[in-house]
């Protein structure tokens, strides 16, 4: 069945259930509550602890590189309403609230009547209690150890005072990121009939760290809430590379990449009832960026240098009011206006001479707006309908090397139905037209000088068009666990993948629209403690999904899977808690991962070993906490193999295999912690 013709058929089958419905018939609220009670036995000691322990609850983040604000969104609300910041990530905003701070957590399925879910099938509301005045905070030091590459500190402080209803929060932090791209390890070229051409070893060090600072104000206004955010931050990337080769003769490259990424938001936040059954809320922000980045790969008497300097903007205003109209029916607008710039410099140099680079040069200006309308139905006790209807029109104009100026008008209608069986178990049917969002950093060049990857910019990118049908099923098993299933099906139009671009007679690399494809997916998830076993004090959680897209590859016309798909991806945790004790532990492990990439003259392919993880924390009286975690105990293996043309891969043979493997170290992390307060 065609999308449309399905579309039709859930919107007939959706009023068809609604008119066999009884008038007076009670409402299913779709909210249900979990006080802070039922996390105790877990001894949480943040927002964060307690939401991992939410039935058929996974977190999502926010995107931050989508633009707008509606589809960046991930599915947690503070006091009932979303943050503000598109950046933050939402598990360091949970996890600088105590948990002593929260009187509940409440879990909103499927357009629960005075919610819109902007497209989430469920969100989590943390409910801080209300005090009459009370300081809070934190201060949090330790370290980051990576077998035989040193150590790197660490360093939170946090702040926090509350009067009624205001409140100031201040936070600030510097710290490394865990990574996979430190390690020693060994590089083979072949021919292709096998033929050694070259034989070395590998030695990366790479280091990200991250500092940042925010600060958030809340506080009553015009009859309503109103909280501002800000954040600045600065990310340091640094990577070297030293590449020796020892047949068939010793010769050493040398690669080093530094990126800096400096980033101000500012953010509002605003809600009011309009009387009993309205409710408007707005939100702005303003977010700037600035990246530098410059890399260089010295060879013998032969040097590669890239430079790269980007300046990027959005502004966004959104403006949603939803209105129950009956304890049955709430109906939602939505409107949202943004405004999203980058100016991108790229230099690539090969021996002094500078190489012509399509998207070398470009400014890029896009003007957006949005309307959206939508309902939440109690159509029968135990049935939902859900119909939404979204316009959006945006223009980008583009200056540079490649001026151009496109209008894209795009509709995205939307339905979804849930059933719930019982108290226990619900299901959950929807189709989508989903629009992606173009990145605009794909717009400009960029180079890879270590594995000699070069990639041109490209003006003619359009965003994928795609119609989304999802089935879910979800059971709750136990007192605290949840098992979900779903399965989704894309019907997709200009998917976004690698095209050949042509600039002074040659070819290069770039993103591009490769026609249509589609993708199957399917997704499990179960989380609880055993307590059926006697042991309610262990905790088990696992995610898979599996993933199979299928596009027909413009250089040579078969059918392949798209680029940077992971076929399976998962993870496996287990928990002990000893509240008594004050003492968690636990361990994690993360599934094998391969994925694939293929560009007009190459085909490069990835595959990751599992890892396993262990971490264990303890609370001691006067608020001291001590946390220890170990990951990638004992070493993964990463390896990446190209497959190498002299030209499109349909016309010309395979000219080398170069394959590229490295071991990923032991990382430890180390951190204590002191929190006090009135």
């Amino acid at each position: 069945m065609r999308p449309r013709a399905l579309l039709l058929s859930l919107l007939a089958f959706g009023s068809a259930t609604a008119a066999r419905a009884q008038a007076d018939a009670d409402a299913t609220p779709g909210i249900t509550t979990y006080n802070a009670d039922f996390f105790s036995d877990a001894a949480p000691s943040t927002a964060y602890d307690m939401l991992r322990r939410l039935p058929g609850f996974s977190l999502v983040e926010a995107d931050a590189d989508v633009r707008g604000y509606a589809a960046a969104q991930g599915n947690v609300l503070v006091d009932g309403a979303r943050p503000a910041s598109k950046r933050e990530s939402i598990e360091d905003l949970l996890r600088r609230i105590p948990a002593q701070a929260v009187v509940r957590i409440e879990l909103i399925r499927d357009g629960a009547v005075g919610f819109d879910l902007l497209g989430q099938a469920v969100l989590a509301n943390v409910v801080r209690r209300k005090v009459d005045a009370e300081r809070t905070g934190a201060a949090e030091a330790g370290a980051h150890l990576v077998a035989g590459d040193g150590m790197e500190p660490v360093f939170k402080g946090e702040y926090a005072r509350t009067r009624g209803d205001r409140a100031l929060e201040l936070s600030f932090g510097t710290e490394p990121e865990l990574d996979d791209k430190s390690g020693d390890g060994r590089i083979v070229e072949r021919a292709a009939d096998g033929t050694l051409l070259e034989r070395g070893d590998l030695d990366t060090h790479h280091l990200l760290r991250v500092t940042q600072g925010t600060a958030s104000w809340r506080q009553p206004w015009g009859g309503g809430r109103l909280r501002l955010d800000a954040a600045v931050r600065d990310s340091r990337d640094r990577e070297g590379t030293l590449e020796r080769t020892r047949e068939p003769g010793d010769a050493e490259e040398r690669s080093r990449e530094d990126e800096t990424l400096q980033e101000l938001e500012v953010g509002l936040n605003y809600a009011r009832a309009l009387g009993e059954r309205t409710r408007l809320e707005v939100v702005s922000s303003q977010q700037l960026g600035w990246l530098d980045g410059l890399s260089r790969s010295v060879e013998d008497d032969g040097d590669e240098r890239f430079e790269q300097r980007t300046r990027s903007g959005e502004g966004i205003v959104r403006a949603d009011l939803t209105h129950a109209r009956s304890a049955r029916l709430s109906l939602t607008l939505g409107a949202e206006l943004a405004r999203n710039t980058l100016d991108g410099d790229a230099s690539l140099f090969e021996d002094g001479t500078l190489v012509a680079l399509p998207g070398s040069r470009v400014r890029i200006e896009e003007r957006r707006g949005e309307a959206a309308v939508g309902a939440q139905w109690q159509a029968a006790t135990n049935w939902r309908v859900e119909p939404g209807l979204a316009f959006e029109r945006s223009e980008i104009r583009q200056t540079g090397d490649t001026p151009l100026t496109r209008q894209f008008d795009t509709t995205r209608p939307s339905l979804a139905l849930r059933w719930q069986r019982d108290s226990r178990e619900r299901w959950r049917l929807s189709l989508a037209r989903i629009v992606g969002q173009l990145d605009f950093e794909d717009f400009v060049a960029s180079a890879a000088l270590d594995t000699d990857v070069v990639s041109a910019g490209n003006a003619a990118l359009e965003p994928e068009k795609t119609w989304r049908s999802t089935l879910s099923w979800e059971h709750d098993v136990g007192r605290d666990g949840a098992l979900v299933l779903t399965a989704t099906h894309d019907e997709i139009s200009d998917v976004v993948d690698r095209v050949p671009v042509a600039a002074d007679d040659e070819l290069f690399d770039a993103p591009g629209n490769i026609g249509p494809g589609v993708r199957d997916s399917l997704l499990l998830e179960f989380g609880g403690s055993l307590d059926r076993f006697g042991l309610a004090d262990v905790r088990i959680d696992a995610k898979v999904v599996w993933v199979r897209g299928r596009v027909r590859d413009p250089t040579t016309g078969l059918s392949r899977r798209i680029s940077e798909e992971h076929p399976v991806e998962g993870e496996f945790g287990f928990t002990h808690t000893l509240a008594e004790r004050g003492l968690r532990w636990g361990m994690s492990v993360d599934l094998a991962e391969r994925e694939s990439e293929y560009r007009f003259d190459e085909i490069a392919r990835e595959r990751s070993d599992a890892t396993l993880s262990l971490f264990a924390e303890r609370n001691f009286p006067g608020g001291w906490r001590v946390r220890a975690e170990l990951a990638d105990i004992g070493g993964s293996t990463i390896e990446e193999s190209r497959e190498r043309h002299d030209g499109p891969r349909a016309e010309s043979p395979i000219e080398s295999i170069e394959v590229r493997r490295h071991r990923v170290p032991t990382q430890a992390m180390i951190t204590v912690r002191r929190e006090f307060g009135d």
